[in-house]
Protein backbone atom coordinates (compact mmCIF):
# COMPACT_ATOMS: atom_id res chain seq x y z
CA UNK A 1 0.00 0.00 0.00
CA UNK A 2 1.58 3.31 -1.05
CA UNK A 3 2.32 5.93 1.60
CA UNK A 4 0.05 8.95 1.59
CA UNK A 5 1.81 12.12 0.54
CA UNK A 6 2.26 14.46 3.49
CA UNK A 7 0.08 17.53 3.20
CA UNK A 8 1.92 20.83 3.51
CA UNK A 9 0.90 22.74 6.60
CA UNK A 10 0.96 26.52 6.78
CA UNK A 11 2.57 27.40 10.10
CA UNK A 12 1.86 30.86 11.53
CA UNK A 13 2.41 32.72 14.78
CA UNK A 14 -0.48 34.50 16.47
CA UNK A 15 0.60 37.24 18.88
CA UNK A 16 -1.79 38.39 21.61
CA UNK A 17 -0.79 41.20 23.96
CA UNK A 18 -2.45 42.57 27.09
CA UNK A 19 -1.50 46.06 28.21
CA UNK A 20 -0.92 45.82 31.95
CA UNK A 21 -1.65 49.55 32.14
CA UNK A 22 -4.95 50.43 30.39
CA UNK A 23 -4.84 52.42 27.16
CA UNK A 24 -5.93 55.58 28.98
CA UNK A 25 -3.68 58.56 29.76
CA UNK A 26 -5.31 58.92 33.19
CA UNK A 27 -4.13 55.40 34.06
CA UNK A 28 -0.59 56.07 32.86
CA UNK A 29 -0.99 54.31 29.53
CA UNK A 30 -0.98 55.60 25.94
CA UNK A 31 -4.28 56.85 24.59
CA UNK A 32 -6.05 54.87 21.88
CA UNK A 33 -4.98 57.24 19.10
CA UNK A 34 -1.31 57.02 20.14
CA UNK A 35 -1.53 53.24 20.42
CA UNK A 36 -2.99 52.92 16.92
CA UNK A 37 -0.11 55.04 15.57
CA UNK A 38 2.35 52.69 17.30
CA UNK A 39 0.66 49.67 15.72
CA UNK A 40 0.63 51.34 12.29
CA UNK A 41 4.40 51.82 12.57
CA UNK A 42 4.84 48.21 13.68
CA UNK A 43 2.82 47.00 10.69
CA UNK A 44 5.01 49.02 8.31
CA UNK A 45 8.23 47.68 9.85
CA UNK A 46 7.14 44.03 9.75
CA UNK A 47 4.91 44.13 6.65
CA UNK A 48 6.82 41.35 4.76
CA UNK A 49 6.28 38.91 7.66
CA UNK A 50 2.64 39.76 8.41
CA UNK A 51 -0.34 37.52 7.72
CA UNK A 52 -2.76 39.85 9.53
CA UNK A 53 -1.82 43.40 10.61
CA UNK A 54 -1.67 44.26 14.28
CA UNK A 55 -4.63 46.12 15.69
CA UNK A 56 -6.30 47.06 18.96
CA UNK A 57 -9.35 44.97 19.86
CA UNK A 58 -12.44 46.49 21.54
CA UNK A 59 -11.26 44.81 24.76
CA UNK A 60 -7.98 46.73 24.59
CA UNK A 61 -5.91 43.74 23.47
CA UNK A 62 -3.18 44.02 20.86
CA UNK A 63 -3.24 41.21 18.31
CA UNK A 64 -1.79 40.26 14.95
CA UNK A 65 -0.53 37.28 12.94
CA UNK A 66 2.86 36.55 11.43
CA UNK A 67 3.51 34.26 8.47
CA UNK A 68 7.10 33.98 9.70
CA UNK A 69 6.99 32.76 13.30
CA UNK A 70 10.72 33.39 13.72
CA UNK A 71 10.04 37.14 13.53
CA UNK A 72 7.84 37.11 16.65
CA UNK A 73 10.59 37.62 19.30
CA UNK A 74 11.94 40.68 17.48
CA UNK A 75 8.46 42.06 16.87
CA UNK A 76 7.52 41.68 20.53
CA UNK A 77 10.72 43.42 21.65
CA UNK A 78 10.17 46.34 19.26
CA UNK A 79 6.56 46.67 20.40
CA UNK A 80 7.59 46.66 24.07
CA UNK A 81 10.30 49.28 23.47
CA UNK A 82 7.78 51.51 21.68
CA UNK A 83 5.12 51.14 24.39
CA UNK A 84 7.52 51.48 27.34
CA UNK A 85 7.23 52.19 30.15
CA UNK A 86 3.75 50.65 29.75
CA UNK A 87 4.26 46.90 30.38
CA UNK A 88 2.91 44.35 27.92
CA UNK A 89 2.11 40.69 28.62
CA UNK A 90 2.34 38.58 25.45
CA UNK A 91 1.22 35.12 24.42
CA UNK A 92 2.56 33.72 21.14
CA UNK A 93 0.81 30.75 19.59
CA UNK A 94 2.68 28.81 16.92
CA UNK A 95 0.86 26.31 14.75
CA UNK A 96 -1.30 25.72 11.69
CA UNK A 97 -3.74 28.38 10.56
CA UNK A 98 -6.50 25.76 10.35
CA UNK A 99 -7.49 23.55 13.32
CA UNK A 100 -5.77 20.19 13.69
CA UNK A 101 -7.64 16.96 14.45
CA UNK A 102 -7.52 17.75 18.17
CA UNK A 103 -9.05 21.17 17.55
CA UNK A 104 -5.89 23.17 18.31
CA UNK A 105 -4.44 25.81 16.04
CA UNK A 106 -2.19 28.84 16.36
CA UNK A 107 -5.06 30.97 17.67
CA UNK A 108 -5.92 28.51 20.44
CA UNK A 109 -2.22 28.18 21.27
CA UNK A 110 -1.90 31.97 21.60
CA UNK A 111 -4.83 32.18 24.00
CA UNK A 112 -3.32 29.37 26.05
CA UNK A 113 0.08 31.07 26.03
CA UNK A 114 -1.41 34.31 27.35
CA UNK A 115 -3.29 32.40 30.06
CA UNK A 116 -0.08 30.66 31.17
CA UNK A 117 1.87 33.93 31.23
CA UNK A 118 -0.83 35.53 33.39
CA UNK A 119 -0.99 32.48 35.67
CA UNK A 120 2.75 32.62 36.26
CA UNK A 121 2.71 36.43 36.55
CA UNK A 122 5.17 36.51 33.69
CA UNK A 123 5.40 38.71 30.62
CA UNK A 124 5.96 36.24 27.78
CA UNK A 125 4.97 32.71 26.84
CA UNK A 126 5.12 30.59 23.68
CA UNK A 127 2.87 27.59 22.98
CA UNK A 128 2.88 25.32 19.94
CA UNK A 129 6.58 24.53 19.51
CA UNK A 130 6.08 20.93 20.61
CA UNK A 131 6.21 19.58 24.14
CA UNK A 132 9.99 19.88 24.48
CA UNK A 133 10.05 23.18 22.61
CA UNK A 134 7.38 24.75 24.81
CA UNK A 135 9.35 23.75 27.91
CA UNK A 136 12.54 25.20 26.47
CA UNK A 137 10.98 28.49 25.42
CA UNK A 138 9.12 28.80 28.73
CA UNK A 139 12.43 28.42 30.57
CA UNK A 140 14.01 31.17 28.47
CA UNK A 141 11.04 33.46 29.08
CA UNK A 142 11.18 32.88 32.84
CA UNK A 143 14.82 33.97 32.81
CA UNK A 144 14.26 37.02 30.62
CA UNK A 145 10.96 38.36 32.00
CA UNK A 146 12.48 39.61 35.30
CA UNK A 147 15.11 41.53 33.30
CA UNK A 148 12.34 43.23 31.31
CA UNK A 149 10.28 43.98 34.41
CA UNK A 150 13.29 45.61 36.12
CA UNK A 151 13.99 48.09 33.31
CA UNK A 152 13.55 51.77 34.13
CA UNK A 153 11.92 54.30 31.77
CA UNK A 154 15.35 55.78 30.95
CA UNK A 155 16.70 52.33 30.10
CA UNK A 156 13.73 51.61 27.84
CA UNK A 157 14.26 54.99 26.16
CA UNK A 158 17.94 54.28 25.50
CA UNK A 159 17.21 50.74 24.26
CA UNK A 160 14.56 51.94 21.80
CA UNK A 161 16.84 54.71 20.50
CA UNK A 162 19.77 52.30 20.14
CA UNK A 163 17.68 49.84 18.13
CA UNK A 164 16.70 52.66 15.78
CA UNK A 165 20.07 54.45 15.52
CA UNK A 166 22.54 51.62 16.09
CA UNK A 167 25.31 53.75 17.66
CA UNK A 168 25.73 54.94 21.24
CA UNK A 169 27.07 58.31 20.10
CA UNK A 170 23.91 58.96 18.07
CA UNK A 171 21.72 57.89 20.99
CA UNK A 172 23.64 60.21 23.33
CA UNK A 173 23.11 63.14 20.94
CA UNK A 174 19.39 62.44 20.69
CA UNK A 175 18.87 62.05 24.43
CA UNK A 176 21.23 64.86 25.44
CA UNK A 177 23.38 62.65 27.67
CA UNK A 178 26.94 61.33 27.58
CA UNK A 179 27.95 58.26 25.61
CA UNK A 180 29.00 56.64 28.90
CA UNK A 181 25.51 57.22 30.27
CA UNK A 182 24.00 55.51 27.22
CA UNK A 183 26.34 52.54 27.63
CA UNK A 184 25.44 52.26 31.30
CA UNK A 185 21.70 52.29 30.52
CA UNK A 186 22.05 49.64 27.82
CA UNK A 187 24.09 47.42 30.13
CA UNK A 188 21.73 47.90 33.08
CA UNK A 189 18.82 47.06 30.77
CA UNK A 190 20.55 43.77 29.85
CA UNK A 191 20.37 44.55 26.14
CA UNK A 192 22.71 41.78 25.01
CA UNK A 193 21.13 39.09 27.20
CA UNK A 194 17.63 39.90 25.93
CA UNK A 195 18.78 40.07 22.31
CA UNK A 196 20.55 36.72 22.68
CA UNK A 197 17.37 35.20 24.10
CA UNK A 198 15.34 36.63 21.20
CA UNK A 199 17.84 35.17 18.73
CA UNK A 200 17.70 31.74 20.40
CA UNK A 201 13.89 31.68 20.32
CA UNK A 202 13.86 32.87 16.70
CA UNK A 203 16.32 30.14 15.68
CA UNK A 204 14.21 27.46 17.35
CA UNK A 205 10.98 28.72 15.80
CA UNK A 206 12.65 28.84 12.39
CA UNK A 207 13.66 25.20 12.82
CA UNK A 208 10.13 24.23 13.90
CA UNK A 209 8.64 26.10 10.96
CA UNK A 210 10.81 24.09 8.57
CA UNK A 211 9.88 20.84 10.35
CA UNK A 212 6.21 21.14 11.40
CA UNK A 213 4.61 18.40 13.47
CA UNK A 214 2.65 15.87 11.39
CA UNK A 215 -1.13 15.90 11.41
Amino acid sequence: MPLARRRDIRVIAVVLGDLLTPAEPAAGGPDTVALKRILDRLNRLFEPALAEPFSLSPEGRVDGVLDDAAQSPLLVSVLRETLAPVPLRVGVGVGPAAPMRDGTDAYANARRALELAARDRGLTRYVGAGEAGDLLLAAICRLVDPLLAARTPKQWEALAAYRELGHQRAVAARLGVTRQSVGDRLAAGHRRAVEDADAAIAAYLSYRQRSPAPT
